[in-house]
């Protein structure tokens, strides 16, 4: 194959010449490829004034050598001449391979064409991203470059004056070392705006700047200590990619003392020509150029080996094994010679995928007077007397962000540290900040040279990974690379890596976003149609949607994720189903995004996401075209999701015709009797089980709670159908058994919510079995679940803060915490306003003594206008114990809160007006109180309330104990703190305890104490009911 740069003729299906390492492509086309390049264009000053003055002939003869010798030197410095404009040329440093210093060779090329040129002479240097590709017929010899950075050069070298180099922000930053001054902003021809020039003037020659590596340059210099005495030494760099080992190497070699000679290599991985490298990095070892090889007087046959590895001679003709042998030796005696002239230092980078021949010699031991600096992502070599590892890991945080202060100096402190460790500790990544004005990384042009180091089917597997997303199956790239992709040595190279689940992933930050640059448009669409064919044909339904999106297929992604979605809630998967049905609704177009809206509102009501569900129902209800029956459909959702909101508003707007099934059945929530029944009648089957659920409320509502309890169970048997639904007809369940003065059954039907449910159902979920455990009289297990409530509960809809507010109250109560009780109440009620807390609020303040609690308890209940038996029940108790504690007669209120509390089935606050009923009775009947404790003791006994049967146990026995009989308490186990106490004092064992937490109860009980018969545990502590507790 012939190659169109030099002219060489190589081997059938190479890929790159062996005499200049140009790109070869098969047939000798071109194929299109972005790369990042820096170009020069230079041109000749006042040319159209030069050609009128002299003879055309002398014209161009002028202008052919002045074009010639400037093209000559864009070639030493690694250019490539890309084509000829008249006056003038542009030449590209970055392809076909590209190395990190393509930017500053562009500006020292540049700056010598300047200077050397014979008539005036101008440059422009700018850098960016291009595309390099066929124009024409696309043969050989019509492959340019087109991008912006092409057309910035021109512009710069246009506005340049003769004789200077004008090149832009990005190549200045690309070069730290640069001396460019910035020039005013030049008005540039197709630029919209004006652009700052810089006007290079050379480089800075003080020594590089090290961070992180202090350490290992010394151990570096201290090998070189050695060398310099006679030894030969190897000193292995080693460490993942973009670490710094070459920047390592480049620095020591820069600050090499005097007499010491320093020779960088070209790159030699496997794909680069051996013999183009092998020829660079002896003109730089040999003083008098490749010319010397004859004078080193080596044997001929070695002579002849060591001319045929630079391409100055033909193929010697040996076999293969034996030219590698004699390579290995003439080397060898080629560097021990030029060593006798004084020590050197030959760095040899890239040695992870070297050439075999490469890497037998520099496993060899290094002749005397030599140090070998052999750089690799990985240690290949064994211990041996004259080698030195040297590993290199990432920088730490604080060193990470010394170097950004050092590359960035005016960003500040939070932002370096965001950067640090976002770039993971890479120096590499690091360096890429530097390349944006922004700050933001720009990778490619510094992750390029390490990509063209490998083989055209390894890079472009690492561009399909890339395209396909931060993590792809192997197998999958496989497919669309073919079996060729070489991904073991990516793998291996430290480019990819296998997560726990064997997926690939790129290592270093950013490297990802540095392939995915080269990557054209039409190429990553086709790879994306490819991949979503194959997870389609695996099934996995989610990944191809992805790709279809990707690849532009918008409609047919949003029917995939449409599907994802209801598989995945068939399948119980509901996070994945919610993700489905939003990213189907994000691509969802025209019409079917209505629907789409609705599919996804109807999904997040069925996980407890109310308010979500009603922004997205609310979403086609803004369009005047949406068709009646969505119409209805959107308000039904609404609807719902309001009334578990708390919220009636949109209740009021409701369209008054219901045809729509979905619709009825919300409807028949806020209807009732038979006009909520009419609604219900003749669903269809799918919606029957919500509709049960329907009835449940509704019946618990009108006290039918036996119905309630069958509809729960009959749900849960027969239609059971999504987390929200079953967990609120476990609740409907429980409450109906409870209301039904059955608290161990209601606690068996309490079932933790789905963990796809928010956060808050647990926090419900744990206030009603704490509700529940208070009746049992379990209050240490009551207070976990509601200290593992508490902070769950933000987010919720206000009567779950009520629910979860009123099971605290009734705890603190129940364990006398009056005062907590009453901070938190009031605390509660602002957050949450209902009538329950209301009136728990003021049982509180009845409870506590003192006049201002009698005035708060006042205004309490003349705010207390509702007709919640429950609610009024709580504000006559209120009344019964205040009145009562005033010397009043609170009888009358007492048996009002009792038969309220009957009324609205509440069995809690039955028991406790009766019990309070029962202390107040004493004195005026001790026979009607001792009955009215004996109906306790059956009734809580036969119901299973524990707490309230042993308030009922201590009443009775209270009772008999103050009629002089004997008491049964010695086999009675007190399960709450007020029972606890209660019992000692009937025993006569309660000297000095304080009541203080339980207010008046405990005021009454040490009244009580004193009626007692035997000593006077509370003997001259002179507190009647009345009187305030001090």
């Amino acid at each position: 194959m012939i190659c169109p740069r030099c002219g060489h003729s190589n081997a059938a299906g190479e890929e790159i010449c062996a005499h200049c390492g140009n790109t070869l492509w098969p047939g000798g086309s071109f194929v299109q490829e972005r790369r990042w390049v820096s170009v020069v264009f230079f041109d000749l000053s006042r040319f159209t004034e030069y050609t009128l003055k002299h003879a055309l002939e002398d014209a161009w003869e002028a202008t052919h050598n002045a074009l010639q010798a400037a093209a000559s030197h864009a070639r030493l410095y690694g250019g490539h001449v890309d084509k000829f404009f008249g006056d003038g040329f542009l030449a590209v440093f970055g392809v076909p391979r590209s190395q990190e210093s393509d930017a500053q060779a562009a500006l020292e090329a540049a700056r010598a064409m300047v200077a050397s040129s014979p008539l005036p002479g101008r440059a422009g240097v700018a850098s960016g991203l291009v595309l390099r590709t066929p124009l024409g017929g696309g043969v050989a010899g019509d492959q340019t470059v087109l991008g912006p950075a092409v057309n910035l050069a021109q512009r710069l070298s246009q506005a340049a004056p003769p004789g200077e180099v004008w090149c832009d922000a990005t190549t200045v930053r690309l070069v730290p070392r640069a001396l460019a001054e910035p020039l005013p902003p030049q008005p540039l021809k197709g630029f919209a705006e004006p652009l700052v020039p810089f006007c290079y003037r050379g480089m800075r020659s003080e020594a590089p700047d090290l961070v992180g590596r202090e350490k290992e340059l010394q151990r570096l210099r201290e090998a070189l200590v050695e060398v310099q005495q006679g030894a030969g030494r190897r000193v292995v760099v080693h460490g993942p990619m973009g670490v710094g080992k070459s920047y390592l190497a480049r620095c020591f070699v820069e600050t090499l003392p005097q007499g010491v000679r320093g020779v960088v290599a070209p790159r030699l991985t496997l794909g680069v020509a051996l013999r183009h490298a092998l020829r660079q990095g002896l003109q730089q070892l040999l003083r008098e150029g490749l010319v010397r090889l004859r004078q080193l007087e080596l044997p001929e046959h070695l002579q002849t080996v060591l001319e045929y590895s630079v391409g100055l001679e033909p193929h010697p003709g040996l076999p293969a094994s034996e030219l590698d042998a004699l390579l290995v030796e003439a080397w060898q005696r080629l560097l021990a010679r030029v060593a006798q002239e004084g020590p050197v230092v030959v760095v040899l980078d890239d040695l992870h995928s070297a050439d075999p021949t490469v890497l037998e010699f520099t496993r060899r031991p290094a002749p005397p007077g030599v140090l070998l600096l052999l750089v690799a992502r990985q240690n290949r070599w064994g211990p041996a007397e004259d080698l030195l590892s040297l590993p290199l890991g990432p920088l730490s945080l604080e060193e990470t962000q010394r170097l950004i202060h050092q590359i960035r100096p005016e960003l500040p402190p939070a932002t370096c540290l965001h950067l640090a460790e976002a770039s993971g500790g890479y120096p590499l990544a690091v360096r890429a900040l530097s390349v944006t004005a922004t700050g933001e990384p720009e990778p490619i042009p510094l992750y390029q040279p390490r990509l063209d180091g490998l083989p055209r089917p390894a890079r472009v597997a690492l561009q399909a990974a890339a395209v396909l997303g931060p993590t792809v199956p192997p197998e999958l790239v496989r497919h669309l690379v073919g079996e060729e992709a070489d991904l073991t040595r990516l793998v291996g190279e430290g480019f990819l890596e296998a997560d726990e689940q064997g997926q690939l992933r790129f290592v270093i930050p950013w490297l990802r976003e540095a392939v995915l640059g080269q990557v054209g448009a039409g190429q990553a669409r086709g790879w994306h149609q490819q991949a979503a064919r194959w997870y389609q044909r695996q099934g996995r339904l989610a990944e191809a949607a992805v790709h279809l999106e990707a690849a532009g297929d918008v409609r047919a992604a949003y029917q995939a994720w449409r599907l994802v979605a209801q598989q995945a809630w068939s399948e119980g998967r509901y996070a994945g189903a919610l993700l489905g049905y939003l990213e189907a609704l994000r691509l969802a177009e025209g019409r079917v995004a209505w629907q789409a809206a609705l599919e996804a509102a109807e999904a997040h009501l069925a996980l407890g996401r109310y308010a979500e569900a009603l922004e997205l129902a609310a979403r086609p209800l803004a369009s005047p075209e949406l068709p009646p029956t969505l119409r209805q459909w959107a308000w039904a959702l609404r609807l719902e999701a309001s009334l578990a909101l708390g919220q009636a508003e949109p209740v009021e707007a409701l369209p008054e015709e219901a045809q729509e099934p979905r619709f009825r059945l919300a409807l028949a929530r806020v209807r009732t009797g038979a006009e909520a029944e009419d609604l219900l009648a003749g669903l269809p089957p799918g919606l029957q089980g919500p509709a049960l659920l329907v009835r449940a409320r509704a019946w618990l509502r009108e006290g039918r709670l036996a119905e309630a309890q069958r509809a729960c169970e009959r749900y849960l048997e027969e239609h059971a159908r999504n987390p929200t639904e079953c967990f609120e007809a476990r609740q409907l369940l429980a409450e109906a058994l409870w209301r039904q003065f059955k608290p161990q059954e209601a606690l068996g039907a309490l079932v933790a919510p789905h963990e796809a449910l928010p956060a808050w159902f647990t926090a419900l979920y744990h206030a009603s079995r704490a509700a529940l455990l208070l009746d049992l009289g379990q209050l240490e297990q009551a207070e976990r679940l509601l200290e593992e409530a508490e902070p769950l509960v933000e987010g919720a809809p206000a009567w779950v803060v009520e629910r979860l507010g009123l099971a605290c109250l009734r705890y603190f109560l129940e364990s006398g915490q009056l005062e907590k009780a009453l901070r938190y109440g009031e605390a509660v009620l602002a957050q949450a306003p209902s009538p329950l807390l209301h009136g728990y609020l003021a049982v509180a303040h009845a409870l506590a003594p003192g006049r201002r609690h009698g005035e708060m308890l006042e205004r309490l209940l003349w705010g207390l206008e509702v007709e919640d038996a429950e609610a009024l029940a709580l504000a006559e108790l209120a009344l019964g114990l205040r009145r009562s504690y005033e010397g009043q007669d609170g009888g009358p209120h007492l048996r009002r809160a009792a038969r309220l509390a009957r009324k609205g089935h509440n069995p809690g606050l039955y028991y406790h007006a009766l019990t309070v009923l029962g202390l107040h009775l004493y004195s005026r009947s001790a026979r009607k109180a001792l009955a009215l404790s004996r109906y306790l003791l059956r009734q809580t006994a036969a119901s299973g309330f524990e707490l309230h049967h042993g308030y009922a146990r201590l009443l009775h026995e209270h009772i008999l104990l103050l009629e002089g009989r004997e008491s049964g308490l010695a086999d009675f186990e007190a399960k709450t703190p007020l029972a606890r106490l209660w019992r000692r004092l009937l025993c006569q064992e309660l000297r000095s305890e304080k009541l203080r937490g339980y207010g008046i109860v405990g005021i009454w009980l040490r009244w009580w104490a004193r009626r007692l018969p035997g000593p006077r545990p509370f003997e001259g502590v002179g507190v009647e009911p009345g009187q305030a507790l001090e």
